[in-house]
């Protein structure tokens, strides 16, 4: 009852602070076994099909199991090579490791800008590509703008990079109070990141993030992860030296980031994120482009619900939180200010949606800018236009956990 009660200080104390919105259980939000298989089902890929759906799943465990018994056995070490950068690490305060994917040996200008971007609010950036290489251009690159350059191999996705990292990392940084985790699968930036920075930092101690999902249950998304003070941060590294290393990227997401926002909360840190979910979808819900992007996907939600409904559609939801990045991605951007598009949402769009997805106007005519993106995902999926690839196609491409 005591940890409940400094819980909920903390958590008060988070939004009083900062605006962040606490990253806590809500039973009445519990997406239930049923409703995850039916989504799961309903995805373009499997047609409605129960029987795709269940090929798909087996196909994808044994195909992990493989890997996982593969790697058991491989020669040499994960951590194929290490240099060192020209920003010290040893008197570093905040400290990065920024995991980098492409299905060829090159780095994107967005992702050097983005590495920059970090480097430019303090931070130490241990870049760790798990690309097949990295041109020797490239690296001159980043050895002016990270710590070190560290290529490993493609397993285990972001959270096993972490595990791999993470001890080395903290002991060359002793001193580090911030440590950044993020990754590569973000488009942008659209908008400016100082807010959302501005905002973890005023905030107490604790682990902060920039979205949270409440599937299966609630946790702060993995592609951005800032935790603050060195209790936090040693906890952090406690949960990721026990982390189970594998291919296998369902069991990741739920023993890795569905699992440490819970974790983190037990030992006593607050969790919080910029844009909390609730706060999100009502300010998505306002928007008519938004209400008919939802009730397309799933119009059996909202039968007898008039289309401008806002509020009657939000009450139809309780049982069946969405993913934000995916489902109310323009408005996030416009309405709430987040910086980023995910990627796999321009490259894949695996949920099927039919209505724009269309980033450019977002950039509101920064051309330069919106060559940059356009590079990037050209890199990552092939020469077409990523906005005008059909739903359901899924070209090769980033294979780490969201």
């Amino acid at each position: 009852m005591r940890l409940e009660a400094d819980q909920l200080g903390a958590d008060q104390a988070v939004r009083q602070s900062s605006g962040l919105s606490a990253v806590v259980d809500r039973p009445d939000r519990r997406l239930g076994l049923r409703a995850r298989l039916r989504a799961f089902v309903a995805r373009p890929s499997f047609r409605q099909s129960l029987v795709r759906a269940g090929f798909s799943l087996a196909r994808q465990r044994v195909q992990a199991a493989r890997i996982d018994l593969s790697q058991r056995f491989a020669k040499g070490p994960r951590i194929r090579s290490c240099r060192v950068g020209n920003v010290p690490l040893d008197r570093a305060r905040s400290v990065a490791i920024f995991i980098h994917y492409a299905p060829v040996a090159a780095v994107s200008r967005m992702v050097m800008e983005q590495v920059q971007g970090y480097r430019d609010r303090g931070f130490a950036v241990v870049f760790v590509s798990m690309a097949p290489s990295i041109p020797s251009a490239a690296v001159t690159e980043l050895e002016g703008r990270c710590a070190a350059i560290v290529e490993r191999r493609n397993y285990g996705l972001d959270f096993g990079a972490w595990h791999d990292l993470l001890p080395a990392v903290l002991t060359q940084a002793p001193e580090a109070n911030e440590l950044l985790l993020v990754n590569d699968s973000l488009c942008g930036p659209f908008r400016s990141l100082e807010p959302a920075f501005t905002a973890m930092r005023t905030a107490p101690e604790g682990l902060y993030g920039l979205t949270e999902n409440l599937a299966p249950a609630p946790h702060l998304q993995s592609y951005f992860l800032l935790a603050t003070g060195r209790a936090t941060i040693e906890d952090l590294a406690t949960f990721f030296a026990a982390h189970r290393v594998t291919a296998n990227k369902r069991r990741t997401i739920r023993e890795g980031e569905v699992r440490l926002s819970g974790w983190m909360r037990g030992r006593g840190h607050p969790v919080a994120a910029w844009c909390g979910y609730e706060a999100v979808e009502a300010a998505a819900l306002r928007q008519p482009a938004a209400r008919r992007r939802v009730r397309t996907l799933y119009p059996h939600l909202f039968a007898g619900i008039a289309p401008d409904d806002a509020a009657a559609m939000r009450a139809a939801l309780r049982r069946r939180p969405l993913n934000s990045t995916h489902l109310f991605w323009r408005e996030l951007v416009e309405e709430m200010g987040f910086p980023f598009v995910k990627t796999d949402l321009l490259l894949r769009n695996p949920l099927g949606i039919a209505d724009d997805l269309d980033w450019r106007p977002l950039l509101e005519g920064n051309r330069e800018a919106v060559s940059v993106i356009e590079e990037h995902l050209a890199l990552l999926g092939g020469p077409r236009r990523a906005a005008a690839r059909p739903a359901g196609t899924a070209p090769a491409g980033r294979t780490m956990a969201a």
